[in-house]
C-alpha cells in the first residue's frame, strides 16, 4: 500500500509514517516545512521514511502531482494554533478550509480513501450535564453543571477561529466524499509526546512548561489551573491512524466515519504542570498567573466509546510517560526563550 501524508513531516505525521513503514507501506509526504514548526527543515526531511515533496496544499497542481500513484491519502496539513488563529483568521481559513478542499477534491477525483485530521476544537466548550437542564453543549448551562465527555454527534460549538476552520473542513469532506469510498474524520484531543515542536509558542501548554523548566523556572499555569484537558499520546493517535489507513479498524466500510481520539481522562492543567515538574531534571514547583490565551476553553474531554466499538486501539501510553518522553526530547533541542508564551497570551485578567 502506498500512502500520501499531507503535513507528513510534522509531529503526528512523522510518527504515523514510521508506523506505516514498519507495516510494509510505502509512504510519502507533501509538506511546506513551515519554519515555525520545523527548526531544521533538512533534518526533518531526513527523518521521514520516504520521499518528501515541499509544497502547499492550496496549490492544485502541486497536490495533483503529489497524489499520482498513491492508494490512500491522509490529510494532516493544517495551521493548528488556537491563540494564533485569533490574530490571523484569514490564513487559518485559507489553509484549513481551502487547502482541505483542494486535497479532498483531488482525492475524490481519483476515487481514493481519505483520512482527515480534524480537532477537538470543533466542540468548543463541549458538553455539560446537570439535574435541571440535562445534557447541553456549548458551555456551562448553570453553576451546578459538570463537564461531560464530547460525543461525535454533538453540535459544533467552536469558540476559536481554528475550531471554526476545522468544522468547515469537515463540511468540505462530507460534501466531496464519493459515494461508497471509505473516508474518515478523526477528532483528536490534546496530542502530546516526543517530537512535538518545543520552540513553537502555539503548539500547546506542555511546551510552555518545558521552556521554563529547561532554564530552571517553575512552570506557570494560566488562570485557576482547574481547567481540564484530555491528553493523548502521539503514538496512540498514530496507531489508530495506522489502523484506519490499513483497514485494520472496522471503519473502512465505504461509509463516512467520524470518530474521537483521546484518553477519555480529564487532567487539570495544574496536575499536568505538577507531572512535568516531577519528571523534569530540574527541581521546581508550579506557579499560577492571571493570564489567558485567546480562544482557550475551560474543559475538554472525549467520549472514546465509538472508537473502541470500531476496534481502534485503546490508549496505551500513560500521561506521565508521554510527558517524560516529551521533556527528554525537548532537552535534546536548543534552549527556548520561555517568554515567547507570555507574548501570545492576553493581558492580566481584569486589566
Amino acid at each position: 500500500m502506498r500512502v500520501l501524508l499531507t503535513g507528513g513531516v510534522g509531529f503526528i505525521g512523522t510518527h504515523l509514517a514510521q508506523g506505516l513503514a514498519a507495516r510494509g507501506c510505502e509512504v510519502a509526504a507533501l509538506d511546506n516545512l513551515n519554519p515555525q514548526v520545523h527548526r531544521d527543515a533538512v533534518a526533518a526531511k531526513q527523518r521521514f521514511p520516504g520521499p518528501v515533496t515541499v509544497g502547499d496544499v492550496r496549490d492544485d497542481a502541486v497536490v495533483r502531482a503529489a497524489m499520482l500513484g498513491y492508494d490512500v491519502v491522509v490529510h494532516l496539513a493544517a495551521e493548528t494554533g488556537v491563540a494564533q488563529s485569533m490574530t490571523d483568521p484569514r490564513r487559518y481559513h485559507d489553509v484549513n478550509v481551502r487547502g482541505t478542499e483542494v486535497v479532498a477534491a483531488e482525492t475524490a477525483r481519483l476515487g481514493l480513501p481519505l483520512v482527515f485530521m480534524s480537532s477537538r476544537a470543533i466542540y468548543g466548550e463541549g458538553a455539560y450535564s446537570c439535574a435541571t437542564h440535562g445534557r447541553t453543549t456549548g458551555g456551562r448551562c448553570c453553576g451546578e453543571a459538570e463537564p461531560d465527555p464530547s460525543l461525535e454527534e454533538d453540535a459544533h460549538t467552536f469558540v476559536s477561529v481554528y475550531g471554526q476552520s476545522k468544522s468547515e473542513g469537515e463540511q468540505v469532506v462530507r460534501r466531496l466524499r464519493p459515494r461508497g469510498t471509505p473516508w474518515t474524520i478523526l477528532r483528536p484531543q490534546n496530542v502530546v509526546g516526543p517530537g512535538q515542536a518545543p520552540q513553537n509558542p502555539y503548539t500547546g501548554v506542555l511546551a510552555a512548561f518545558a521552556a521554563r523548566l529547561r532554564v530552571g523556572k517553575a512552570p506557570q499555569v494560566y488562570g485557576s489551573g482547574e481547567q481540564t484537558r484530555d491528553f493523548v499520546d502521539v503514538r496512540d493517535v498514530a496507531a489508530q491512524l495506522t489502523q484506519l489507513v490499513t483497514g485494520a479498524g472496522e471503519g473502512a466500510s465505504g461509509e463516512l466515519l467520524c470518530v474521537n481520539s483521546g484518553s477519555g481522562i480529564r487532567t487539570s492543567l495544574w496536575e499536568l504542570a505538577g507531572i512535568a515538574a516531577d519528571v523534569s531534571p530540574c527541581e521546581a514547583g508550579v506557579e499560577r498567573v492571571d493570564r489567558f490565551r485567546p480562544g482557550d476553553i475551560e474543559h475538554a474531554c472525549a467520549d472514546i466509546q465509538l472508537g473502541r466499538r470500531l476496534g481502534l486501539q485503546a490508549p496505551a501510553v500513560p500521561l506521565k510517560e508521554s510527558v517524560a518522553d516529551f521533556l527528554k526530547f525537548a532537552w535534546s533541542q536548543p534552549v527556548v526563550d520561555p517568554t515567547l508564551w507570555d507574548r501570545v497570551a492576553s493581558p492580566t485578567i481584569g486589566e
